[in-house]
């Protein structure tokens, strides 16, 4: 079951994690009727400069760990351990999770630096962690990190 869980929870970070797609470079119809285009390299289409995607909040970047992670005070533990109050915490040290050896023998102490080394790959800076989800986006790991900052 925990297994089964810890795919579905990857099949979502990958869904949530697509970049989007480019716009299509549609072909330019003739100027006049009856004109035909002929051209030996391909045609230049400008595109317009588009507004920046609006940034992801720490609540929307959080769903995705909320399938193993709770964050509320005396919430449950889940698959993986409650977050409360993460930051300024060692690793490893939250009463009530089992959690990996390599976790608890890390002598990390959760800031937002070490955090977004985490985050950014969990099993490169903590080899023999369970965590096996990543968080590859920058701008999304720092909502993430902001999201849990806070009290």
């Amino acid at each position: 079951m925990r297994s089964l869980l810890i795919v579905v929870a990857a099949l979502l970070a990958v869904g949530c994690s697509k970049p989007a797609e480019p716009p299509s470079m549609a072909a330019t119809p003739p100027t006049a009727a009856g004109d035909a285009v002929v051209s030996a390299a391909p045609a230049v289409v400008a595109v317009e400069a588009t507004p920046a995607a609006p940034a992801i909040s720490g609540e929307q970047a959080f769903a995705m760990c909320a399938a193993c992670h709770s964050r509320d005070a005396g919430a449950h533990q889940g698959m993986g351990p409650n977050l409360h109050n993460l930051i300024g915490r060692k690793a490893g040290s939250n009463p009530g999770f089992d959690y990996s050896p390599a976790l608890k023998a890390s002598d990390i102490t959760w800031d937002a630096k070490q955090l977004d080394a985490y985050l950014s790959a969990p099993t490169k800076r903590v080899p023999g962690t369970r965590m096996a989800i990543a968080v590859p986006d920058p701008a999304r790991r720092q909502a993430l990190i902001e999201y849990l900052s806070a009290p």
